[in-house]
């Protein structure tokens, strides 16, 4: 070591002044309130903090909720103009389909007439006559798609009074048993008896509509069940079939005006009995599939129950 470094090592030490800090108990206890109020303050902050977080995560959720209620709201008002203009549309149309009918069932009612007549002039000549049937026939669907036609586009207005469901039923068989033929079976359920205030001609028409698409359904050979369910407030029928059943995805496309999956089916028919039960306050609706791979279609017709009713089983 040199003598000059021994000189800086071993020399005065007044040359850095370090000055003597008092530890008493008293400033010790400032300094420590001094950090419990700082502890504190923080604590408050951070808690204030994330208070301010979840309301901008609140609010931000609210913004996101009324963007998606504002754009589902503008989507609806839109579809709802498309609706109006389309059924605006459908008015003007059903209006002049209407219009088109009264002056074409005029000329059907002769036509029918006349080949009636023309059948027995030539129920000798089995050729003629086949042909005169098969026109005969082409006027019988031509006169009830213009029925239908008509059905649809007038407003049912039913009239009520106290049925007896079960004759209901009856005439409804009654009337479709030639489309039904021998090979479809006729199973009757649910409660007997039972009566309910509708417009009897209404009802039978939607009646028959449904069975006969079920014995179409069922091409000839299967099981034909109708349940009649009445309750306080209402009364339900189902018409139920073991034929192939309605594909899946148009359980509501069968009830849209001229859709059908016939070869010569108007479309309308199911259209004509939903607006009928509607008339009445009712529904007529298809009941699910209880398994994808399930067979047969079931109606459900459900129609409220009325002062009438009442009446009739007083």
């Amino acid at each position: 070591m040199t003598a000059h470094a021994a000189a800086v090592i071993e020399g005065p030490s007044d040359d850095v002044a370090i000055p003597d800090v008092p530890h008493t108990p008293d400033r010790l206890a400032e300094l420590q309130a001094a950090f419990e109020v700082f502890t504190g303050a923080t604590s408050v902050l951070e808690q204030q903090y994330r208070a301010l977080q979840s309301h901008v995560q609140a609010l931000r959720a609210e913004l996101d909720e009324k963007q998606r209620a504002l754009t589902s709201s503008m989507e609806r008002q839109r579809c709802l103009e498309s609706q109006a203009l389309r059924h605006g549309r459908l008015a003007a149309m059903g209006e002049m389909a209407a219009t088109l009918a009264h002056e074409v069932r005029n000329p059907l009612g002769a036509m029918e007439l006349f080949v009636g007549m023309l059948a027995e002039e030539v129920a000798d000549r089995p050729v003629a006559l086949r042909l005169t049937e098969q026109v005969a026939s082409g006027i019988a669907d031509l006169n009830h798609l213009v029925t239908n036609i008509l059905d649809y586009t007038r407003l049912p207005e039913p009239r009520r009074a106290p049925v007896d469901l079960d004759a209901l039923i009856d005439d409804a068989l009654l009337a479709s048993a030639p489309a039904l033929g021998p090979g479809i079976r006729i199973r009757r359920s649910g409660t007997t008896g039972a009566s309910c205030g509708l417009d009897r001609g209404l009802v039978l028409q939607t009646l028959l509509n449904l069975v006969r698409n079920a014995g179409e359904a069922m091409a000839g050979e299967g099981t034909l069940t109708i349940t009649v369910e009445p309750a306080e407030r209402w009364v339900r029928l189902t018409v139920a079939d073991n034929g192939p059943g309605i594909p899946a995805g148009r359980e509501e496309s069968i009830f849209a005006p001229f859709f059908t999956t016939k070869e010569r089916g108007t479309g309308l028919g199911l259209a004509v009995a939903r607006a009928a039960v509607a008339a009445h306050g009712g529904t007529l609706a298809i009941r699910p599939r209880p398994t994808p791979d399930a067979r047969g279609a079931v109606f459900v017709l459900t129609l409220p129950q009325t002062a009438a009713s009442l009446e009739g089983e007083a």
